[in-house]
């Protein structure tokens, strides 16, 4: 039975979505190059010859597609967090500079590129481990069964609290080499 909310018929437009994403990307960090500030069509012909690239790899499309809620997530987190500054009183200027300032502005903008490197390396090695098991990858064999086990030991390793504590003490020494080499 068809329903309204069937949306079994848009899998098969999920290779559009990361080609429009890796043209956009790439054709914005482009065309902010000094080489390209003459010329526009060069940065969209190189977006466009990565963006056709990105739909023959089915690594690429599915790490983009599986990566794309989380980024949503993320920037809807960020609105609701500056919505209950707002709601609290803090004016817009204010939030303003401290997100741009010089105090904290350099803090927020690692914490936002950790969260993003994590989801993008946690969306590929989730991909990579469907598509090819790390095992066999490492192996040299080229496999494509997953078995439930690996993808189980995948997570317990990532949140092993030896893991888990090596993380926060690598994130600690960056914020606090960050604060301790930043000029009054």
């Amino acid at each position: 039975m068809v329903t309204p909310l069937d949306v079994g018929l848009l899998q098969k437009f999920s290779v559009i979505f990361p080609f429009i994403f890796v043209l956009v990307i790439v054709y914005a960090l482009l065309s902010r190059l000094e080489w390209f500030k003459d010329n526009k069509g060069v940065p969209l012909i190189i977006a466009f010859v990565l963006g056709v690239m990105t739909m023959f790899s089915s690594i690429a499309v599915k790490t983009i597609n599986r990566m794309a809620p989380w980024f949503v997530l993320l920037v809807v987190f960020a609105i609701l967090l500056l919505l209950a500054y707002y709601a609290l009183g803090i004016e817009e200027k204010t939030v303003r500079e401290v997100i741009t300032g010089k105090a904290y502005g350099s803090t927020i903008a690692y914490w936002v590129l950790a969260l993003m490197l994590i989801i993008g390396l946690g969306s590929l090695t989730a991909v990579v481990s469907e598509e090819v098991t790390f095992g066999k990858l490492a192996a040299g064999q080229n496999v494509t069964t997953v078995t439930a086990g690996e993808e189980i030991g995948f997570w317990a390793t990532l949140f092993h609290p030896k893991v888990l504590g090596l993380a926060l003490i690598l994130l600690i020494a960056m914020f606090t080499i960050n604060r301790l080499s930043a000029k009054e």
